[in-house]
């Protein structure tokens, strides 16, 4: 196969990995990728070969398959893991290889997401899925073939942002498209190269939209979910399917599902926020939190995911780096339909101007438009003594009054020693509001 073929895309470079069940034909993909026999059948160690495809340098990475009936060994899931160590610099393409040859149903999903989650990554956004033998199709056109096959392929589809392509074996029409699923490649990786509160206000706006039309939707004890689809990045128009039974959705009742990101210094009381709201010790408070993590529950009809951060420090204690890379990682540990607000923690002690520029600065992470969706919260209300909040603002000055400024003057205060659970309620309400 030529080495080069196509239009020439302006992005650079291309690290792409490779994953699916045993006897899928990710290896054969692979060469058929790369213009040359790089990978064997039979794939028992992760490994990754380079080549230059229709101008871009494409770094192509091939993993041992999955097993859906039967037990993955651990080595496979091993390899799995260092697989993604493999797409050095960055993993731009996830390709999630099935055969058209064979079905794929809520064992083959179950399979594949246990697997999925131990690599710990953001998936979804570069994630791509791409029949192979597509020969064995015939004449049947490949939509047709996902019509059949039934929801949970179409909800896996639904999931990439219905970005998919046909592999064949036959030499003659392999190349073009592999021509034509770099220009997909190419397309995915610039909507993913945008500035990050450019996605954010398109995710937002179709989280939106699809809480609105969720909260109007429930027919004869069957709920109907409205999946945004968001080919090659830009929003059209959502579809209406089922979530099959056992997917990691969290079910959406008259109320809109909502995601909480919990930002602030370090001892602000983040963890203890977070427990009070979901009513549980879903985080630790005797440890120091180095990682995000997420907690889920069901809040007063509310389906809510509280997104733990590490927090900054103003005496050096805490890695920059590391709690800011963190920070920008949150956003992913939110559940993809909810109402996503950033709840900014401050302790009701003091609020300084160098509280303040930590707090514009670590929140510059997740791009501008982060303001529009935040709300304070005061934590050890208790020790305000009987004061108002009002009163607790006047004192502090000019950096608490900006900071509630950005904020639209969006503010409840927690007493993290009550578990007041009114409050907590009337916190949702607000961030709803957003």
């Amino acid at each position: 196969m030529a080495a080069s073929y196509g239009p020439e895309p302006t992005q650079s470079r291309a690290v792409v990995l490779l994953l699916g069940e045993e006897r899928s034909g990710k290896s054969s993909a692979g060469n058929t990728l790369l213009g040359k026999r790089a990978f064997h059948k039979k794939t028992r160690r992760s490994s990754k070969e380079n080549a230059t495809v229709c101008g871009i340098q494409v770094t192509v990475v091939d993993t041992p398959g999955w097993m859906s009936h039967s037990i993955t060994p651990d080595r496979v899931s091993e390899e799995l893991c260092k697989g993604l160590t493999l797409c050095h610099p960055e993993l731009h393409v996830i390709l999630l290889v099935l055969p058209s040859t064979s079905s794929f149903g809520q064992l083959e999903w179950r399979a594949m997401e246990a697997q999925l989650r131990l690599l710990q990554t953001p998936i979804w956004q570069r994630a791509m899925v791409l029949f192979t033998h597509g020969d064995e199709l015939g004449g049947l056109p490949i939509q047709e073939h996902i019509r059949r096959q039934g929801r949970t392929l179409r909800w896996l589809l639904e999931r990439c942002g219905n970005r998919y392509q046909v592999m064949s074996d036959r030499s003659a029409t392999s190349e073009a498209q592999v021509a034509e699923l770099f220009e997909k490649i190419q397309k995915m990786m610039e909507t993913n190269k945008r500035p990050r509160e450019i996605q954010d206000r398109m995710y937002t706006q179709l989280r939106r939209e699809v809480n609105m039309k969720d909260a109007r939707r429930t027919q004869g004890g069957r709920q109907e979910i409205e999946m945004a689809v968001v080919p090659d990045g830009k929003p059209e128009a959502s579809r209406r399917t089922y979530i099959p039974k056992g997917f990691p959705v969290e079910p959406v009742g008259l109320k809109p599902a909502l995601s909480l990101i919990l930002l602030g210094r370090r001892k602000s009381g983040k963890s203890s926020t977070g427990n009070m709201i979901l009513d549980r010790e879903a985080f630790r408070v005797d440890v120091k939190t180095t990682r995000c993590s997420a907690g889920r529950g069901r809040v007063s009809g509310w389906a809510v995911t509280v997104v733990d951060t590490p927090g900054w420090s103003l005496f050096g204690l805490a890695n920059t780096k590391e709690v800011r890379t963190e920070i920008g990682r949150s956003p992913f540990l939110c559940n993809q339909r909810s109402k996503v607000s950033f709840l900014l923690v401050v302790p009701v002690d003091s609020f300084r101007e160098k509280d303040r520029r930590a707090m514009e600065t670590n929140l510059g992470v997740l791009g501008s438009d982060v303001w529009s969706s935040s709300a304070v919260v005061f934590t050890f209300g208790e020790e305000l003594r009987g004061r108002t909040v009002e009163e607790h603002v006047e004192r502090s000055g000019r950096p608490l009054q900006w900071l509630l400024d950005r904020c639209g003057h969006r503010y409840q205060v927690l007493d993290t020693t009550t578990g007041d659970g009114t409050r907590v309620d009337q916190l949702l309400e607000m961030v709803q509001q957003l």
